[in-house]
């Protein structure tokens, strides 16, 4: 037997350990309604809406304490049983993760359960304070006595308690049983701290001994891995990659869209695997074409073997078709058949491409196939399956005289059997709290009830009329809050599309004559006015209410972006559906007008001010010209713990954009909400006056992440000038600038690389500038910035700009600008809409 030997990570983290593989128990409980107010969440936070199946599985668990098991069980390439199953044991690598963190996302209500191991070198007898945290359940054994059985079990919010541990001179061992009840997205990890400085070393026995030292460079090759740039186009992907042994080295590599619900079936076959040989003192490695794979946003998973230990590390990155961002100057209809022949060609297996299939008379007997296959998703209602079922709805409107007798039974006993709404009992986790799903949810009930108008509905005891007339109310009160609030979730690339899916189907779906038809339209006019407005170069970069970092880097690949190439020729086409996907089997025209918004001459400028969301709860300011625009969610929860809001976003095109955040975790690429770009951990106070943002942050004293920083894709511009406290970017003339008050540091390594610029400090202030060079060069700019003095206090922040303006942003009336109050709000929905003379 040999041992791997680490000294606890920075800040006194346990954060190496033998790992179990995640048990995962599928689970069912006694069917219950829930009770709630769609998008009330967004402002008290998910965790008010607790399924009643948590409240079951918590009771259960806090009366049986996870099994023990001793010391003796654990070294890597061991087999451990938990709950009735042999799990591998293996080395967990958390690449700067203080976590062990195993977080996933569920379609279904499912047990899970891991176990952790490590031994603990002390130097000396000790009693410690050590602090454990986790979101589900934790128990803690040390050299064999339970410490602690910790069994919050908060979904997704993370609780922490202090444990007394007493360790012995020598090795300790150390057990951890991490489970939790998976709904949905589920952060599913344990953290472990000492409160003392003690140096301890962590020890992990293997099965035979393995060359550490070498052990210890792949973990480091790993840590560096990194893309020269953010977006391949039409040429091979090589990934930024160091051998550091004097060998040859076999590297692993899972590729995946960063979308997986594309279908509700067939999600592991989206996941590609390839073996490539690294070759000695090799500094990079082709991963592949970008003609090879299917263009959209990708996680890649880079992972070695070494001597019985497996490696690995995620990265992502966009892969695109240049030919799909030129295709221009074509008629509507020539746009819709271009996008069939993406859905049809590069689409997955789903719900979306049998529609497709069908309205093209292409491959009818493997849409049937499809279709039988997605039904068994919905049928077990899995999380998302409204997202097709609204589809089925479609298809069995529209092609029911092609459709297999088998299939239409099926269809209609799923229809039957559907939980349409929250008063309905069930027990799954599907989510109906949030606008777009609310929408799908009504939508599928009212299309539902009147196919089968004789027919009684399972769940509700109702008749196909009677859940229609259920129906047609729940619709009336969700266009009613829709006109008062408009997108609850702001601007967000995310789920525009699934908010287009759902009104597109329904004004596909309803007679001219029905109310609904009408309201669908006049909604469906309002987000494309949206998409106008904010659209920027054919993309939709702006501030989002909910963003992931699939939508923040992978633009072209963004749904938005396909609507506003079939709306108005101006975006780009891709093979992200959902959204679009009413528009190519349907009639639906967007109103002309709304274009000359994404039209600007040269010396124009647009600027919006509106307010909009749940309860009015977010103000936005937009500035906008035909080089650049600058976007801000204005006093948006400032100082307070944030979620997946993007609060400001500047961008030149699709590639070239900015935007600063507080990280929601501690590395790249996490599966956090946020995580480390997507949201902010700690809201900034943000506001904006014409094309410059002044963004505050005060996050709490004593917080791990106490920086912030700006994602900057360097080689996406032309030229930069950066000095110690300013950045000016320039492309094609116009540029994006940006100040920190505590200064900047560029990263240099690591997945960010050349991507990333901290600045350090909890109390900080960033500005952000866009603007058109012109008669100007990038020194004059960096001149401005330079000479821009920022002054922070505890109730508001002073900006002396070196544009002549001064600003000043006070915590509670908001922003000033030379003396006067920029804000007037709160504002209609629809907003103030000036277009003036563009800023430099």
């Amino acid at each position: 037997m040999d041992y791997l030997r680490y000294d606890l990570f920075e800040g006194q983290y346990i954060n190496r350990f033998l790992v179990t593989e995640v048990t995962k128990s599928p689970q069912q409980f006694e069917k219950a309604v829930l009770s709630g107010k769609v998008n009330e969440w967004l402002k008290k936070g998910y965790a008010i809406h607790e399924n009643p199946c948590r409240k079951e599985f918590i009771a259960k668990r806090k009366g049986a304490l996870p099994d023990y098991h001793p010391a003796e069980h654990f070294f890597a390439q061991a087999q451990v049983e938990v709950m009735g199953c042999s799990q591998p044991v293996s080395v967990y690598f958390p690449f700067q993760n203080t976590r062990v963190d195993a977080s996933a996302f569920y379609y279904n209500p499912t047990y899970l359960r891991r176990y952790a191991f490590a031994k603990v070198y002390s130097a000396e007898n000790a009693i410690q304070t050590w602090v454990l945290s986790t979101c589900g359940g934790a128990a803690l054994w040390v050299n064999g006595n339970l410490v602690i059985d910790f069994t919050p079990f908060t979904r997704n919010d993370v609780k922490s308690c202090e444990v007394e541990i007493s360790l012995k001179e020598g090795l300790n061992d150390i057990l951890v049983c991490l489970d939790d009840l998976a709904e949905r997205d589920t952060d599913y990890y344990f953290e472990l701290k000492t409160a003392q400085p003690q140096k301890l070393e962590i020890i992990l026995p293997l099965k035979h001994q393995v060359n550490q030292l070498n052990l210890n460079r792949l973990e480091a090759m790993l840590e560096e891995i990194s893309f020269a740039q953010e977006c391949f186009m039409d040429e091979p992907v090589y990934l930024q990659i160091e051998n550091p042994l004097p060998e040859d080295i076999e590297i692993h590599v899972q590729y995946a869209p960063g979308d997986l619900i594309e279908s509700l079936q067939s999600s592991h076959r989206l996941i590609h695997s390839k073996t490539l040989i690294l070759p000695v003192n090799e500094k990079k490695l082709r991963l592949m074409h970008t003609d090879d794979a299917a263009p959209c946003y990708y996680y890649f998973t880079v992972g070695v073997e070494y001597e019985g230990c497996v490696l690995s590390r995620k990265i992502g990155n966009q892969l695109f078709r240049k030919a799909w961002l030129n295709l221009r100057g074509e008629s509507a209809s020539q746009r819709k058949r271009h996008a069939q022949d993406a859905v049809l060609n590069f689409a997955e297996d789903g719900t979306y491409k049998a529609a497709v299939m069908l309205f093209c008379d292409v491959s009818v007997k493997k849409a049937q196939e499809i279709l039988f296959s997605e039904l068994d998703g919905i049928a077990a209602r899995k999380d998302c399956s409204d997202f097709h079922f609204i589809v089925m709805m479609y298809i069995y409107q529209n092609f029911r005289n092609v459709l297999n007798e088998a299939l239409l039974k099926k269809m209609e006993k799923t229809m039957l059997e559907y939980r349409y709404w929250i008063d309905e009992p069930g027990d799954d986790v599907m989510w109906f709290f949030s606008e777009n799903h609310a929408l799908l949810f009504h939508s599928c009930q009212y299309l539902a009830g009147g196919f089968l108008k004789d027919k009684v509905f399972v769940n509700s005891g109702l008749t196909g009329i009677e859940q229609q007339q259920k129906a047609r109310k729940l619709l009336e009160e969700w266009f009613e809050g829709f006109f008062a609030e408009f997108i609850t979730e702001w601007n967000s690339s995310a789920y525009i599309p699934v908010d287009a899916l759902g009104l597109g189907m329904l004004y596909e779906l309803t007679q001219p004559d029905d109310p609904l038809h009408e309201k669908a339209k006049k909604a469906l006019d309002m987000i494309f006015r949206c998409l106008c407005l904010y659209g920027h170069q054919g993309v939709l970069t702006a501030s989002f209410g909910r963003t992931y970092e699939k939508e923040l880097k992978g633009n072209f690949a963004a749904g938005t972006s396909a609507l506003l190439y079939l709306a108005y020729d101006k975006g780009c086409l891709n093979k992200t559906c959902m959204g679009y996907l009413p528009f190519i089997l349907g009639d639906y025209e967007p109103p002309e007008e709304y274009a000359r918004y994404l039209e600007l001459g040269e010396k124009e400028a647009l600027i919006v001010q509106n307010t909009q969301g749940f309860e009015k709860h977010v103000n936005l300011y937009l500035y906008k010209d035909a080089q650049a625009i600058l976007s801000t969610a204005v006093g948006f929860k400032p100082f307070l713990k944030g979620y997946q809001e993007h609060i400001v976003h500047a961008a030149l095109d699709g590639i070239a954009q900015v935007f600063v955040n507080h990280p929601g975790e501690s590395f790249a690429y996490g599966s956090g909400r946020p995580n480390y770009w997507a949201g902010n951990k700690y809201l900034p106070y943000a506001a904006q006056h014409e094309n410059c943002s002044i963004i505050r942050y005060s996050i709490p004293e004593g917080e791990r992440i106490n920086y912030t920083h700006a994602y900057v894709p360097l080689t996406a511009f032309s030229r930069y000038l950066g000095e110690e406290d300013c950045l000016v970017l320039e492309k094609d003339g116009a540029y994006i600038a940006l100040k920190a008050a505590n200064g900047l540091m560029l990263k240099q390594k690591g997945p960010t690389k050349h991507c990333e610029l901290i600045s350090v400090g909890e109390q900080n202030t960033w500005i952000i500038k866009v603007g058109k060079l012109e008669k100007r060069s990038m020194e004059d700019v960096m001149a401005e910035m330079k000479a821009t003095k920022i002054t922070m206090a505890q109730t508001d922040t002073t900006v002396c700009s070196g544009w002549g303006v001064c600003y000043r942003l006070d915590h509670e009336t908001g922003l000033w600008a030379d003396g006067e109050a920029v804000h007037k709000y709160p504002l209609p929905v629809e907003g103030k809409v000036v277009i003036g003379r563009r800023k430099l």
